[in-house]
């Protein structure tokens, strides 16, 4: 049909002409394609036979007529191909897409069967949908733009047609498009093509009925509303979408739940605060800032009833109050933290009150103070209580220190032990030393009064009886002391112990007065049996010697004055020192010792009237004793001699005693008076050491003492100890 024309006949080519005429004048862009080669040839070509002029123009004018698609479009060719061969084997249309040699252009391209006597033949139409896809691609990107901020936002979202009754009342809605959050925001799963009433039967009927509003008026409603049915609180805009009524409903919507809660949570808590305010004795106030006014809110408080703003330091705070309460409220602002303070304030009436005072600032988004708010409770009574108890108790040390009274607490529940400062030291520690526990107690005890203190404290806690207890407690520094408590226990309303209080004095010193009487009893019982046995003894011994009545006399009596004068020794005045070599010559001449039966020697020696009074009775007890078995009764000899010596930082004395009788006394007198004085007596009151030995040729005895301060056994024990 479009081969050569001169080898047709002049109709077909007329007719050929025709049709070629009317093919290029055809609209759109097309050609005529017709295969080269055999059918069933594998990849063959195909050419163009007839081309349109909208298809010329769109390839720029280049001729296409006569070549084939694998030279003229390569990278169409393949696609042409296959979809001109599907076409001829089905005899269906075929479409494809083929890009341009251009970025972005894209053509659109129609391959149909061409009837045709006798031939193959396929019509190609040509369409540039470059711009079409263009925008398609652009409304593509806006939607997924739409669906992605659609989803994106965090409060719910859908769209819904609201569905009416015959009458015209709206009976339900159903979800058309429902974002990512709708789920999260009312629990409903999957709910687009779904109605409400089928999801929530529930659901009460103002929803429905706002929404069939919104369709029918296409007015926006914006409310917040409770839904009982779902549990939860919505915050609704409700706006209408379309352009005629019944318009579809855009619903932006948000669980509001948690903020409902709170705001009823602190509408509850300003009911309480107003309750408490109207409640309360207390002055409820506020501050500025910087704290300088205050203002009084409920009315009823220590400044009476103003409500006024007034200067808390000017107005209400006592001039020697005003550092205090101004360093403590600087500090607060300084470090944005309560305020806490105890202090005066002058009420309208002049009267000046105790305030305890807590205020916590009130702090904006960007940390500084807006405002204070507390409160202030009276506390006049209180510290007038406190000042009393202080006032009491500093009563109660001063009267225990003065009186050496100590006190303790026991809390026999806790364990818990106080002891006053007077018991710290009773105990034998500095004030605060040790913390005091039952355990400490027990172990200064004396391990032999322990048990029998134990057993007092619990027969007091069992019985409810009064404990009374005397026992003796080691101190660190080796010291021995006598104490004495009393005390009693209280108990709880089931008879239960719960507290012991006590008072402990010390009796160390009544202790030592007690034995030192004892000691003065017997020394005085001792000494008038001793001082009759003298007499008696030196008015015999003096007979002897004496040749007329006259002479005898006058010797006793001065042996009986000199007596006299050794007793006196005993009773001089404290302080007064005494020689040792006087003292035992004087208590010699007074037993009637010859001075060639005695040798007395030694350096000179002051003692104390403590130490001469153990002394002159040592000597006494020693030169009785020897009048009646040893040297003086048996016309022997006694030496005595003394030595000083530096022992331990002191000066000591060494006082020894020896008797020598010719016809000797292998005779022991018994432990009285005298053997206990040196050996026991001696190494208690003068710290030493005293020893007596009775051998045969006769008695031996040793002193052994320091040179120390003490006083006569005749001032008041307490001054005496104070002195040795």
């Amino acid at each position: 049909m479009w081969g050569d024309p001169s080898a047709q006949g002049d109709g077909k080519a007329l007719g050929e002409n025709i049709f070629r005429a009317a093919f290029q004048a055809f609209p759109a862009a097309a050609c005529i394609l017709e295969p080269i080669g055999d059918a069933g040839e594998s990849n063959r070509d195909w050419r163009c036979v007839a081309i349109s002029d909208a298809m010329q123009k769109m390839f720029e004018g280049d001729e296409l007529t006569g070549q084939t698609l694998q030279g003229r479009f390569p990278v169409w060719a393949d696609g042409w191909c296959a979809g001109c061969e599907q076409v001829l084997a089905s005899g269906d249309e075929h479409v494809s897409l083929s890009a341009g040699s251009r970025d972005s252009q894209l053509f659109e391209i129609v391959l149909s069967r061409l009837p045709c006597e006798g031939r193959d033949a396929i019509i190609a139409k040509v369409r540039d949908v470059s711009s079409e896809y263009a925008a398609l691609e652009s409304q593509r990107q806006i939607d997924a733009r739409y669906k992605t901020l659609f989803n994106a936002i965090d409060e719910g979202f859908c769209i819904a047609e609201v569905l009416f009754s015959e009458a015209g009342e709206p009976e339900d809605y159903c979800f058309l498009e429902a974002n990512c959050a709708f789920v999260e925001h009312t629990g409903l799963e999957d709910p687009v093509g779904k109605r409400i009433r089928d999801m929530q039967p529930d659901i009460e009927d103002h929803w429905i009925e706002i929404y069939g509003r919104t369709a029918q008026t296409g007015v926006a409603e914006r409310f917040e509303s409770e839904s009982s049915a779902m549990g939860r609180w919505f915050d609704v805009f409700a706006f209408p979408i379309g352009d005629t009524a019944p318009f579809l409903v855009g619903i932006l919507f948000e669980d509001v739940r948690e903020r409902k809660e709170m705001e009823l949570a602190l509408r509850h808590s300003e009911s309480r605060l107003h309750s408490l305010i109207d409640s309360t004795s207390d002055l409820i106030f506020r501050m500025n800032p910087d704290g300088t006014d205050i203002q009084q809110l409920d009315g009823r408080g220590p400044l009476g009833s103003e409500r006024k703003i007034a200067n808390l330091l000017t107005e209400h705070i006592p001039a020697g109050d005003h550092d205090a309460v101004q360093q403590a409220l600087q500090a607060a602002i300084r470090q944005r933290t309560p305020l806490h303070i105890e202090h005066r304030i002058i009420n309208p009436e002049g009267a000046v009150r105790w305030l305890n005072s807590r205020a916590v600032p009130v702090l904006d988004e960007c940390g500084k103070i807006t405002e204070w708010f507390g409160m202030a409770t009276d506390i006049t009574g209180r510290r007038k209580a406190e000042e009393q108890l202080a006032h009491g108790a500093e009563m109660l040390r001063v009267a225990s220190e003065i009186g050496k009274v100590g006190l303790w607490d026991w809390n026999v529940e806790t364990g818990e032990i106080t002891w006053s400062a007077e018991h710290f030291r009773q105990q034998g520690y500095e004030v605060g030393e040790v913390s005091p526990t039952y355990e400490i107690w027990t172990q200064g005890v004396h391990p032999d009064d322990i048990g029998q203190a134990e057993a007092k404290i619990d027969h007091a806690m069992k019985t409810g009886e009064e404990y009374v207890s005397e026992y003796r407690v080691c101190q660190r520094d080796g010291q021995v002391r006598w104490l004495s408590g009393r005390g009693r226990f209280l108990y709880d309303p089931k008879g239960k112990p719960v507290r012991m209080l006590g008072a402990m004095v010390d009796t160390t010193e009544r202790r030592r007065q007690e034995e030192w009487h004892k000691l003065l009893v017997a020394e005085l019982q001792h000494r008038v049996r001793n001082l009759i046995g003298m007499v008696r003894s030196v008015a015999r011994l003096s007979a002897p010697s004496h040749r007329n009545v006259d002479e005898y006399v006058d010797h006793l009596i001065g042996r009986l004055q000199a007596m006299g004068r050794t007793q006196g020794t005993l009773t001089r005045s404290p302080g007064t020192r005494v020689d040792l070599g006087e003292l035992v010559r004087e208590e010699l001449l007074v037993h009637a010792a010859r001075p060639d039966q005695c040798m007395v020697e030694g350096p000179d020696v002051a003692l104390s009237p403590h130490a001469a009074e153990i002394v002159t009775l040592a000597i006494h007890e020693l030169a009785t004793n020897s009048i009646k078995y040893g040297a003086l009764g048996d016309k022997g000899h006694i030496r005595i001699i003394w030595t000083l010596s530096d022992k331990d930082a002191e000066r000591w004395v060494s006082l020894r005693w020896q008797e020598t009788s010719p016809h000797g006394n292998s005779k022991k007198p018994r432990k009285g008076f005298g053997r206990r004085l040196i050996e026991e007596r001696v190494p208690y009151e003068l710290r030493g050491t005293g020893r007596l030995d009775v051998h045969d040729t006769g008695v031996l005895a040793q002193l052994e003492f320091p040179l120390v301060e003490g006083p006569s056994i005749l001032e008041t024990h307490s001054h005496r100890l104070g002195r040795i």
